[in-house]
């Protein structure tokens, strides 16, 4: 394989996983008339952070930027978070199921969730009540810190392992 060939397989368009959900999360803001910087600004991320968004670049976006981004920009949160990959409850994400995302809450350090409140104690049925939500975002938040940290520990076994085989 010569450099020219090296060259043009690295120039080929491998499809992003999250495309879709950066195109659905680009057409809303442009829809808006919101600048990059504007949107960004309000959702509390950075305007680069939203143009990796809107570009696919962001493998497993926080849910919690995406709840802002929601919010910010109209858009459901369930079908956001199905277009990045997430597992959502049966009859989320569609376009009918709810008109834009609930209130942020106010930040809060990673809580085990209490008590889980049954369907028909809710509101609404298609989305759980607010506070909910911020409860299972601050666990998958915990989640993918755990994992970050099993990455880390297997890595590093891993080497060790090829250490002692050396």
């Amino acid at each position: 394989m010569n450099v020219t060939t090296i060259v043009n397989v690295t120039k080929q368009q491998i499809p992003r996983p999250t495309q879709r959900m950066g195109d659905r999360i680009r057409a809303a803001r442009e829809a808006r008339g919101r600048s990059t910087q504007s949107a960004a600004a309000e959702a509390e991320i950075s305007s680069g952070y939203l143009f990796k968004l809107e570009s696919g670049y962001v493998g497993t976006p926080s849910p919690r930027v995406l709840h802002r981004l929601a919010q910010v920009l109209g858009l459901d949160y369930w079908e956001l978070m199905g277009l990045a990959g997430y597992v959502v409850p049966d009859g989320a994400g569609a376009p009918s199921a709810v008109a834009a995302a609930p209130p942020l809450a106010s930040p809060r350090p990673f809580a085990s969730p209490g008590p889980v409140e049954s369907p028909a104690s809710r509101a609404s049925p298609e989305l759980p009540a607010p506070d909910a939500l911020g409860r299972i975002a601050d666990a998958l938040e915990g989640i993918r810190e755990e994992l970050g940290m099993i990455r880390e520990a297997m890595a590093a076994q891993e080497n060790a392992s090829r250490g002692e085989n050396s």
